[in-house]
């Protein structure tokens, strides 16, 4: 369980830092009123890198969550 906790507060610590490199919708928001190529809540087009990186972190957090909450009851039922 202990592997687990580290493996899990390296992906908070991962994600955190990727969510805060990705350049946000509000970036551009100015250039969409000004005649831009972006609209203000349409599509961005492709997804990039960052944002495949963000969603695979996302769905280890899911996982390692689950799990080491699932662990630390111990198989035991409530009550």
């Amino acid at each position: 369980m202990g592997f687990l906790l580290v493996i899990h507060v390296m992906v908070c610590i991962l994600l955190v830092g990727m969510i805060l490199l990705q350049v946000g919708k509000g970036a551009s928001t100015g250039a969409s009123f000004g005649g831009g190529t972006r609209t203000l809540f349409g599509p961005t087009g492709r997804a990039t890198f960052l944002g495949k990186v963000i969603v695979v972190l996302v769905i280890i957090f899911a996982v390692t969550t689950l799990t080491l909450s699932i662990l630390s009851g111990g198989g035991k039922p409530p009550g």
